[in-house]
């Protein structure tokens, strides 16, 4: 697995931050850390999003907010690596230092929204793709802006994201930076659950697959992940049927089989315990933004 990385940022020029849009035949930046926040949206591509000890899917619409120092990378589904691919990548990324705000901005009530999504960051926040179409409009142009309008452009694009609810908290609230993605099993194990996700997924095939007994698997997930193997595949596909609810008017039920699971009541019960909304309401609140 990569290496965690420290990535230095230069700003652009006549700016105080980066703002950078990002093509390429596949993500390809290693594990990396930095102290500016990150903004990106992807445009083109999917595949694993990894930050702190959080793996999840993502795909075109997404927008993650990184605080500083948190670890993080994309990784391109492998089709993207083949040499007949034509499919490319493509994001938009701003990276912004904390001084770039005012001195006194977690005091200031005009600055409330910012603070609270900034402090959210710390372990990443992700914005399923069907969120506000104004957001995504002035991310995509703020590369292009010149000076004192991209600063505004900027906290304009803070602000519009602290306001939103429809988001996700990343990395889990006992996470702490110890670089478990260099972690053989728990890689291995990663890999796997994104194989077959959507289909079941047993103990005794994960074994195999590590070659390992399920007494020590389990152990070893634990102490590196901070929860059990069957609670992180839920948070999987939990995550993966955020996205297909957001993003497609596909029935609920084809979602949850989409994802693995063959219970409409269990997939319901561990959407509500994990979003605190139904898959109903959930759905009817990214319409309501569009």
């Amino acid at each position: 697995m990569k290496k965690l990385t420290f990535e230095k940022i230069i700003p652009d020029n006549e700016s105080s931050f980066k703002a950078t849009i990002f093509e390429e035949k596949y993500f390809s930046s290693p594990l990396h850390f930095h102290p500016e926040f990150e903004i990106i949206l992807i445009e083109k591509g999917d595949g694993l999003c990894f930050c702190g000890d959080y793996v999840g899917r993502f795909q075109p619409g997404d927008i993650a907010v990184f605080g500083k120092g948190l670890p993080h990378f994309y990784l391109s589904d492998n089709r993207f690596y083949k040499e007949d691919c034509e499919e490319i990548c493509q994001s938009i990324c701003i990276q912004f230092k904390e001084e770039l705000l005012p001195l006194d901005y977690k005091q200031m009530p005009g600055f409330k929204s910012i603070y609270h999504i900034l402090k959210e960051a710390e372990r990443g926040v992700y914005f399923f793709s069907k969120g506000n179409k104004k957001l995504i409009e002035l991310i995509r142009s703020i590369p292009k802006t010149k000076r004192f309008e991209k600063i505004i452009q900027l906290y304009t694009i803070l602000n519009i994201l602290g306001e939103s609810n429809g988001y996700t908290v990343l990395a889990s609230y006992n996470y702490q930076n110890n670089d478990i993605s260099q972690d053989t099993v728990y890689q291995k194990v990663i890999t796997y659950i994104n194989k077959h996700y959507q289909q079941e997924v047993t103990l005794e095939e994960l074994a195999d697959s590590v070659c390992m007994n399920r007494s020590a698997l389990c152990r070893r997930f634990k102490k590196v992940a901070g929860k059990t193997i069957f609670e992180f595949l839920n948070e999987f596909r939990i995550a993966y049927a955020c996205k297909l609810i957001a993003n497609t008017d596909n029935k609920i039920s084809t979602i949850a089989y989409d994802c693995g699971f063959n219970n409409l009541a269990h997939f319901n019960s561990l959407f509500k315990t994990y979003t605190n909304h139904t898959p109903k309401s959930y759905r009817n609140y990214f319409h309501m933004q569009e």
